[in-house]
């Protein structure tokens, strides 16, 4: 008895070894040869750690899963063996990007079957109707979907794609050479980027030469936190002090501090390119001259709004003729609030024809938002009402709390109801934890306690 305990224990131990010697490599040996030598920032999502997560959670849980998993047979063996000539599911899948291609990731798979790979890519190119192109010049094939944004380039080893809603290859192409052709990637596993990222304990992390923020979903909870560094010393307050809804189902605050001259300039460098910005025509750099950074947002309950419906018929001298008729429809009671300088807002979005004699401002056509202006703040709200405000004091210069159950009945958005039924609170905040670091923090609670959120999240969503 005793001898077949000790052989039990040893056994126990060389197993507990074994797999901690498989993560260990795993966590290095995965990184390698998938990101660019010019990354500057980088997401990792630890598949291996959060199929983990989820196994131990069905282990807890099985009536749970049991309820929730479809055993019905949707692919057969050939399926799933013959046709996976790429694991898009790795042990780590990182996303990566490059300093000189804006809001684009880019993410390198290896190719472990040639064959399957390409026999893959027939039926995916075929029922997408799709087109596949060749690069006759580098030797290397490219694939683009203009509707979900994303371009992938490949030759006999390596999958390369890119992600971005304004994307294409030939913005992704240099990129594309660089991993297929050249070979430009990280292949040391004593690379700054290899070692941080093989360090991280969360199952989503983003990094930055500057940043860390990693998510972590667990029981009923996802946990987000994180340190970001900045160059400025006290580049943001210590203290906000602003005047919030009270009870809002959405409420959010940012004091960006454009006082600090470096802020201002950050900001217009990260905003220049967004497309609601340009169709209203605002010139970014001008308008953010009149505003000192804070911004808030509230809502809380609902009011009405009058929408203006044109059609149009024709007279009995066939003469085209306009007719109004007004619908009533129930919105978010919302207040909006940029902090201003001296010269008026106001007067500019006026200035760009975006306010109409009924001071309504028409740069959001969902709702219909009444502007108002006092001596520090330019105020757009939906009700015409005058909502009651109180004065809070907060250490974080950015917060954001959302209470989804009263989001639901503010919102009335149908689309949107899956993930409010699903989740309960979010909190995330940002304050100015020392001289030139930024400490954030934040949480999603989800409506079971003790379910791994992730799981409420596949399997609440993948019902509707």
């Amino acid at each position: 008895m005793k001898k077949a305990l000790k052989t039990i224990l040893l056994l126990s131990i060389v197993s507990i070894f074994g797999y901690w010697g498989y993560t260990w490599y795993n966590n290095t040996a995965s990184l390698l040869g998938i990101i660019h030598k010019d990354a500057d920032s980088a997401i990792k999502i630890s598949i291996h750690d959060i199929k983990k997560t989820l196994l131990l959670d069905a282990v807890t849980s099985p009536t749970y899963y049991y309820s929730n998993v479809s055993f019905k047979q949707k692919k057969t063996s050939k399926d799933t063996i013959d046709k996976k000539g790429v694991d898009f599911l790795p042990y780590n899948l990182v996303l990566f990007t490059v300093p000189k291609i804006e809001n684009t990731y880019f993410s390198v798979l290896p190719i472990k079957d040639t064959n399957a790979f390409n026999n893959q890519l027939e039926d995916y190119v075929s029922s997408k109707e799709l087109t596949l192109h060749t690069d006759t010049e580098n030797n290397t094939y490219w694939l683009e979907n203009k509707k979900q944004h994303w371009v992938c380039a490949w030759d006999a080893e390596k999958l390369i794609l890119s992600f971005g809603l304004e994307n294409s290859y030939s913005k992704s192409k240099n990129i594309f050479l660089d991993v297929l052709k050249h070979n430009r990637v990280i292949k040391s596993k004593n690379n700054n980027w290899i070692t941080s990222l093989s360090k991280t304990k969360g199952h989503i992390t983003y990094l930055t030469k500057k940043s860390k923020i990693e998510l972590e979903f667990k029981d009923g909870e996802a946990v987000l936190g994180g340190i970001i560094k900045t160059d400025e010393i006290r580049a943001y307050p210590e203290k906000v002090t602003y005047a919030k809804i009270p009870e809002a189902s959405v409420d959010f605050y940012w004091d960006g501090n454009f006082k600090n001259k470096k802020n201002r300039e950050q900001f217009v460098t990260s905003w220049k390119s967004n497309s609601f910005l340009r169709k209203m025509n605002l010139d970014l750099p001008q308008m953010v001259e009149l505003t000192n950074g804070f911004f808030y947002m509230g809502i809380n309950g609902t009011t009405k709004q009058t929408d203006t419906i044109v059609t149009y018929t024709y007279d009995d001298n066939f003469n085209k003729v306009e007719q109004k008729t007004h619908q009533e429809k129930e919105v978010p009671n919302m207040i909006v609030n940029l902090g201003k300088e001296k010269q008026s807002i106001k007067t500019y979005l006026s200035q760009q024809n975006l306010i109409t004699q009924n001071q309504v401002f028409t740069g959001v056509p969902l709702y219909q938002f009444y502007v108002e202006e006092d001596t520090i703040h330019t105020i757009f709200k939906t009700g015409e009402l005058k909502t009651p405000l109180e004065q809070v004091t907060s250490t974080n210069f950015m917060n954001l709390s959302i209470n989804f159950s009263k989001a639901k009945e503010d919102f009335q958005i149908p689309q949107l109801n899956s993930y409010f039924n699903l989740l309960q609170e979010l909190q995330l905040s940002v304050k100015q934890s020392t001289d030139k670091e930024l400490l954030l923090e934040g949480n999603i609670q989800g409506k079971i306690e003790d379910i791994n959120l992730l799981s409420q999240l596949f399997f609440g969503l993948d019902k509707d």
